[in-house]
Protein backbone atom coordinates (compact mmCIF):
# COMPACT_ATOMS: atom_id res chain seq x y z
CA UNK A 1 0.00 0.00 0.00
CA UNK A 2 1.31 3.26 -0.94
CA UNK A 3 0.82 6.16 1.45
CA UNK A 4 -1.54 8.09 0.51
CA UNK A 5 -3.75 4.62 0.73
CA UNK A 6 -2.44 4.20 4.22
CA UNK A 7 -3.47 7.81 5.20
CA UNK A 8 -6.78 7.03 3.84
CA UNK A 9 -7.26 3.81 5.68
CA UNK A 10 -6.58 5.49 9.01
CA UNK A 11 -8.69 8.28 8.30
CA UNK A 12 -11.28 5.58 7.97
CA UNK A 13 -10.69 4.05 11.25
CA UNK A 14 -12.88 7.09 12.52
CA UNK A 15 -15.78 6.07 10.93
CA UNK A 16 -15.91 2.35 11.71
CA UNK A 17 -18.36 0.79 13.95
CA UNK A 18 -17.51 -1.25 17.12
CA UNK A 19 -18.28 -4.24 15.11
CA UNK A 20 -16.27 -2.93 12.30
CA UNK A 21 -13.23 -2.45 14.88
CA UNK A 22 -13.45 -5.53 15.97
CA UNK A 23 -13.43 -6.98 12.51
CA UNK A 24 -10.22 -5.08 11.80
CA UNK A 25 -8.47 -6.17 14.74
CA UNK A 26 -8.60 -9.62 13.56
CA UNK A 27 -8.11 -9.02 10.34
CA UNK A 28 -4.89 -6.85 11.88
CA UNK A 29 -4.01 -9.92 13.99
CA UNK A 30 -4.04 -12.34 11.40
CA UNK A 31 -2.00 -10.26 9.25
CA UNK A 32 0.61 -9.60 11.68
CA UNK A 33 0.78 -13.07 12.67
CA UNK A 34 1.55 -13.51 9.10
CA UNK A 35 4.21 -11.31 8.55
CA UNK A 36 5.77 -12.37 11.71
CA UNK A 37 6.42 -16.33 9.92
CA UNK A 38 7.63 -14.42 6.91
CA UNK A 39 10.14 -12.63 9.00
CA UNK A 40 11.32 -15.71 11.49
CA UNK A 41 11.50 -18.02 8.49
CA UNK A 42 13.53 -15.46 6.33
CA UNK A 43 15.82 -14.41 8.99
CA UNK A 44 16.19 -18.22 11.08
CA UNK A 45 19.14 -19.49 8.45
CA UNK A 46 22.56 -18.45 6.65
CA UNK A 47 22.05 -18.22 3.29
CA UNK A 48 23.57 -21.29 1.47
CA UNK A 49 22.41 -23.28 -1.11
CA UNK A 50 20.56 -26.35 0.52
CA UNK A 51 21.81 -28.76 -2.80
CA UNK A 52 25.46 -28.00 -3.19
CA UNK A 53 26.19 -25.75 -0.17
CA UNK A 54 27.40 -22.90 -1.93
CA UNK A 55 27.13 -19.07 -0.74
CA UNK A 56 26.73 -17.49 -4.04
CA UNK A 57 23.34 -17.38 -4.23
CA UNK A 58 21.10 -14.44 -5.63
CA UNK A 59 17.89 -13.23 -4.94
CA UNK A 60 15.42 -14.58 -7.38
CA UNK A 61 11.88 -13.12 -7.04
CA UNK A 62 8.77 -14.25 -5.03
CA UNK A 63 6.55 -17.08 -4.63
CA UNK A 64 3.70 -17.53 -1.98
CA UNK A 65 4.88 -14.71 -0.05
CA UNK A 66 8.73 -16.05 0.52
CA UNK A 67 12.08 -14.82 -1.02
CA UNK A 68 13.33 -17.52 -3.36
CA UNK A 69 17.56 -17.61 -4.27
CA UNK A 70 18.95 -18.86 -6.95
CA UNK A 71 22.49 -20.45 -6.48
CA UNK A 72 25.17 -19.55 -8.97
CA UNK A 73 27.02 -22.90 -8.32
CA UNK A 74 24.42 -25.20 -9.18
CA UNK A 75 21.61 -22.95 -10.99
CA UNK A 76 19.31 -24.49 -8.69
CA UNK A 77 16.69 -22.07 -7.24
CA UNK A 78 14.88 -22.50 -3.56
CA UNK A 79 13.38 -20.91 -0.64
CA UNK A 80 14.47 -20.40 3.25
CA UNK A 81 12.17 -23.70 3.99
CA UNK A 82 13.95 -25.77 1.03
CA UNK A 83 14.84 -29.04 2.02
CA UNK A 84 13.30 -28.16 5.98
CA UNK A 85 10.50 -29.97 7.72
CA UNK A 86 8.37 -26.49 7.04
CA UNK A 87 9.16 -27.65 3.10
CA UNK A 88 6.04 -27.77 0.74
CA UNK A 89 3.59 -26.23 3.51
CA UNK A 90 0.86 -23.76 2.21
CA UNK A 91 -0.63 -20.77 4.43
CA UNK A 92 3.16 -20.57 5.91
CA UNK A 93 1.37 -16.88 7.38
CA UNK A 94 -0.15 -19.49 10.24
CA UNK A 95 3.02 -20.99 11.41
CA UNK A 96 4.02 -18.38 13.99
CA UNK A 97 -0.10 -19.37 15.36
CA UNK A 98 1.02 -22.34 15.33
CA UNK A 99 4.49 -22.60 17.43
CA UNK A 100 2.42 -20.11 20.01
CA UNK A 101 -0.40 -23.14 20.10
CA UNK A 102 3.34 -25.36 20.81
CA UNK A 103 4.43 -22.91 23.38
CA UNK A 104 1.21 -23.04 25.09
CA UNK A 105 0.95 -27.25 24.72
CA UNK A 106 -2.48 -26.74 23.56
CA UNK A 107 -3.98 -30.01 22.53
CA UNK A 108 -4.35 -31.08 18.79
CA UNK A 109 -7.89 -29.62 19.06
CA UNK A 110 -7.58 -26.73 20.57
CA UNK A 111 -4.58 -26.31 17.90
CA UNK A 112 -7.14 -26.63 15.02
CA UNK A 113 -9.97 -24.42 16.66
CA UNK A 114 -6.99 -21.22 17.29
CA UNK A 115 -5.73 -21.61 13.68
CA UNK A 116 -9.27 -22.81 11.75
CA UNK A 117 -8.19 -26.15 10.44
CA UNK A 118 -9.03 -29.68 10.43
CA UNK A 119 -8.09 -31.64 13.72
CA UNK A 120 -6.01 -33.61 10.93
CA UNK A 121 -4.04 -30.93 9.81
CA UNK A 122 -2.88 -30.00 13.35
CA UNK A 123 -2.05 -33.37 14.21
CA UNK A 124 0.48 -33.31 10.64
CA UNK A 125 1.45 -29.59 11.75
CA UNK A 126 2.58 -31.16 14.94
CA UNK A 127 4.76 -33.80 14.22
CA UNK A 128 6.49 -32.17 11.16
CA UNK A 129 7.59 -29.75 13.94
CA UNK A 130 8.25 -32.08 16.73
CA UNK A 131 10.32 -34.69 14.24
CA UNK A 132 13.01 -32.43 14.01
CA UNK A 133 12.96 -31.58 18.07
CA UNK A 134 14.02 -35.40 18.27
CA UNK A 135 17.35 -34.69 16.80
CA UNK A 136 18.26 -32.14 19.55
CA UNK A 137 20.15 -34.34 21.96
CA UNK A 138 23.19 -33.16 24.04
CA UNK A 139 26.58 -33.63 22.98
CA UNK A 140 29.65 -35.17 25.12
CA UNK A 141 27.64 -34.28 29.02
CA UNK A 142 30.54 -33.11 31.14
CA UNK A 143 30.64 -33.18 34.83
CA UNK A 144 28.08 -34.96 36.65
CA UNK A 145 25.17 -36.78 35.13
CA UNK A 146 22.53 -38.38 36.39
CA UNK A 147 21.14 -41.75 34.37
CA UNK A 148 18.32 -43.67 35.03
CA UNK A 149 15.08 -45.70 33.20
CA UNK A 150 11.26 -45.57 33.81
CA UNK A 151 8.87 -47.74 31.83
CA UNK A 152 5.71 -46.75 29.94
CA UNK A 153 3.04 -49.47 28.33
CA UNK A 154 3.41 -50.21 24.93
CA UNK A 155 0.43 -48.10 23.07
CA UNK A 156 -1.15 -48.43 19.72
CA UNK A 157 -3.32 -45.27 20.12
CA UNK A 158 -4.64 -44.22 16.29
CA UNK A 159 -3.56 -47.08 15.09
CA UNK A 160 -6.38 -49.04 12.52
CA UNK A 161 -4.51 -52.34 13.34
CA UNK A 162 -3.22 -54.06 16.83
CA UNK A 163 -1.39 -57.16 17.46
CA UNK A 164 -3.15 -58.12 20.85
CA UNK A 165 -6.14 -57.58 22.25
CA UNK A 166 -7.77 -53.84 23.45
CA UNK A 167 -7.11 -53.47 27.24
CA UNK A 168 -10.75 -53.68 28.96
CA UNK A 169 -12.15 -50.03 30.40
CA UNK A 170 -10.41 -48.96 33.39
CA UNK A 171 -7.23 -51.09 33.27
CA UNK A 172 -4.30 -49.58 34.84
CA UNK A 173 -1.85 -47.26 33.36
CA UNK A 174 1.05 -48.15 35.97
CA UNK A 175 3.46 -50.31 34.89
CA UNK A 176 3.79 -53.38 36.27
CA UNK A 177 7.20 -54.71 38.03
CA UNK A 178 9.40 -57.26 36.52
CA UNK A 179 10.19 -57.38 33.19
CA UNK A 180 7.09 -57.84 30.19
CA UNK A 181 7.05 -57.15 26.07
CA UNK A 182 4.21 -55.18 27.32
CA UNK A 183 6.43 -52.54 28.86
CA UNK A 184 9.11 -50.19 27.24
CA UNK A 185 11.90 -48.28 28.48
CA UNK A 186 12.80 -44.87 28.44
CA UNK A 187 16.41 -43.78 29.60
CA UNK A 188 16.87 -40.48 30.64
CA UNK A 189 19.90 -38.76 31.48
CA UNK A 190 20.24 -35.46 33.37
CA UNK A 191 22.66 -33.58 33.98
CA UNK A 192 23.51 -32.09 37.69
CA UNK A 193 22.74 -28.31 37.95
CA UNK A 194 21.77 -27.49 34.29
CA UNK A 195 19.27 -27.74 31.78
CA UNK A 196 20.78 -30.60 29.79
CA UNK A 197 18.28 -33.70 29.58
CA UNK A 198 18.99 -36.29 26.75
CA UNK A 199 16.42 -39.51 26.30
CA UNK A 200 15.98 -42.03 24.43
CA UNK A 201 13.17 -44.75 23.93
CA UNK A 202 15.23 -48.30 23.89
CA UNK A 203 12.57 -50.33 23.74
CA UNK A 204 13.66 -53.12 26.04
CA UNK A 205 16.92 -52.31 28.79
CA UNK A 206 19.68 -54.25 26.79
CA UNK A 207 23.34 -53.64 26.91
CA UNK A 208 23.39 -52.55 23.28
CA UNK A 209 20.75 -50.65 23.34
CA UNK A 210 21.85 -48.67 26.89
CA UNK A 211 24.84 -47.96 24.47
CA UNK A 212 23.81 -46.83 21.52
CA UNK A 213 21.73 -44.20 23.41
CA UNK A 214 24.76 -42.94 25.59
CA UNK A 215 27.26 -42.94 22.54
CA UNK A 216 26.96 -39.14 21.67
CA UNK A 217 25.79 -38.11 25.19
CA UNK A 218 28.82 -39.41 27.03
CA UNK A 219 32.56 -38.54 27.20
CA UNK A 220 35.68 -38.49 28.91
CA UNK A 221 34.81 -35.88 31.56
CA UNK A 222 31.07 -37.85 32.01
CA UNK A 223 30.73 -38.66 35.43
CA UNK A 224 27.31 -41.17 35.54
CA UNK A 225 25.26 -41.68 38.57
CA UNK A 226 22.76 -44.82 38.39
CA UNK A 227 21.40 -47.40 40.57
CA UNK A 228 23.37 -51.11 40.97
CA UNK A 229 21.60 -52.20 37.30
CA UNK A 230 24.12 -54.39 35.98
CA UNK A 231 23.09 -52.85 32.07
CA UNK A 232 23.80 -49.70 33.01
CA UNK A 233 27.72 -51.20 34.66
CA UNK A 234 28.21 -53.01 31.40
CA UNK A 235 27.33 -50.22 28.57
CA UNK A 236 29.43 -47.60 31.19
CA UNK A 237 32.34 -49.64 30.93
CA UNK A 238 32.02 -50.53 27.26
CA UNK A 239 32.47 -46.82 26.62
CA UNK A 240 35.28 -45.96 29.16
CA UNK A 241 32.98 -43.65 31.22
CA UNK A 242 33.28 -43.18 35.13
CA UNK A 243 29.94 -44.43 36.86
CA UNK A 244 29.03 -44.15 40.47
CA UNK A 245 26.50 -47.13 41.07
CA UNK A 246 23.94 -46.51 44.03
CA UNK A 247 23.04 -49.50 44.66
CA UNK A 248 18.77 -49.76 46.39
CA UNK A 249 19.92 -51.34 49.89
CA UNK A 250 22.12 -48.12 50.37
CA UNK A 251 18.99 -45.49 49.46
CA UNK A 252 20.15 -45.21 45.92
CA UNK A 253 21.86 -41.90 47.54
CA UNK A 254 25.59 -41.26 48.97
CA UNK A 255 26.55 -38.45 50.03
CA UNK A 256 26.54 -35.87 47.09
CA UNK A 257 25.44 -38.48 44.47
CA UNK A 258 21.94 -39.24 43.75
CA UNK A 259 19.75 -39.75 41.25
CA UNK A 260 16.92 -37.78 42.79
CA UNK A 261 16.85 -35.10 39.58
CA UNK A 262 16.23 -37.55 37.17
CA UNK A 263 13.47 -39.60 39.22
CA UNK A 264 11.67 -36.02 39.34
CA UNK A 265 11.79 -35.78 36.09
CA UNK A 266 10.08 -38.72 35.40
CA UNK A 267 7.20 -37.99 37.14
CA UNK A 268 7.01 -34.85 35.51
CA UNK A 269 7.15 -36.49 32.25
CA UNK A 270 4.83 -39.17 33.32
CA UNK A 271 2.17 -37.07 35.19
CA UNK A 272 2.32 -35.28 31.73
CA UNK A 273 2.16 -38.43 29.27
CA UNK A 274 -0.32 -40.05 30.98
CA UNK A 275 -2.56 -37.34 32.57
CA UNK A 276 -2.53 -34.54 30.50
CA UNK A 277 -2.11 -36.04 26.81
CA UNK A 278 -3.93 -39.01 28.15
CA UNK A 279 -1.35 -41.47 26.65
CA UNK A 280 1.05 -41.22 23.43
CA UNK A 281 1.48 -44.03 20.94
CA UNK A 282 5.15 -45.60 21.39
CA UNK A 283 5.36 -44.78 18.11
CA UNK A 284 5.47 -41.16 18.58
CA UNK A 285 7.09 -41.01 22.16
CA UNK A 286 10.15 -39.99 20.94
CA UNK A 287 8.67 -36.95 19.55
CA UNK A 288 6.51 -35.97 22.76
CA UNK A 289 9.82 -36.30 24.79
CA UNK A 290 11.54 -33.81 22.69
CA UNK A 291 8.31 -31.32 23.01
CA UNK A 292 8.91 -31.62 27.00
CA UNK A 293 13.09 -31.16 26.36
CA UNK A 294 11.82 -27.82 24.95
CA UNK A 295 9.93 -26.75 27.75
CA UNK A 296 12.23 -27.89 30.53
CA UNK A 297 15.03 -26.05 28.43
CA UNK A 298 12.95 -22.44 28.47
CA UNK A 299 11.29 -23.07 32.01
CA UNK A 300 8.29 -23.75 30.98
CA UNK A 301 8.05 -20.50 28.47
CA UNK A 302 9.22 -21.29 24.98
CA UNK A 303 8.50 -18.58 22.65
CA UNK A 304 6.60 -19.20 19.16
CA UNK A 305 10.17 -18.72 17.41
CA UNK A 306 11.62 -21.26 18.75
CA UNK A 307 9.35 -23.99 17.10
CA UNK A 308 9.87 -22.43 14.02
CA UNK A 309 13.19 -22.12 14.03
CA UNK A 310 14.11 -25.57 15.43
CA UNK A 311 11.97 -26.66 12.77
CA UNK A 312 14.32 -25.28 10.22
CA UNK A 313 16.69 -27.68 11.69
CA UNK A 314 18.76 -25.04 13.90
CA UNK A 315 19.06 -26.98 17.68
CA UNK A 316 18.40 -24.40 20.16
CA UNK A 317 18.27 -27.02 22.91
CA UNK A 318 21.17 -28.88 25.03
CA UNK A 319 23.42 -26.76 23.18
Amino acid sequence: MDSDGFKGLLRAVGLLSERQLDQLSIAVDARRSATKSTRVIETARHGKCPTCGAERIVRNGHARGMQRYLCRGCGGTFNTTTGTALNGLHHKGRLFSFGQCMAEGLSVRDTAQTLGVAVSTAHRLRHRFLDTLVQHQPKALAGLVELDETYFRESFKGSRKMPRDARGRGSSNRPTKGPSPDLIAVLVARSRGSLFVGDAVLGSMSKDNVVQALRSMVGPDTLLVADGSGTIKSAAAELGVALEALPAHAGRTRGAYHIQTVNQYHERLKTWINRELRGVATANLPKYLAWLRTFEWYRNHPSPEIYLVSALGTQLINT
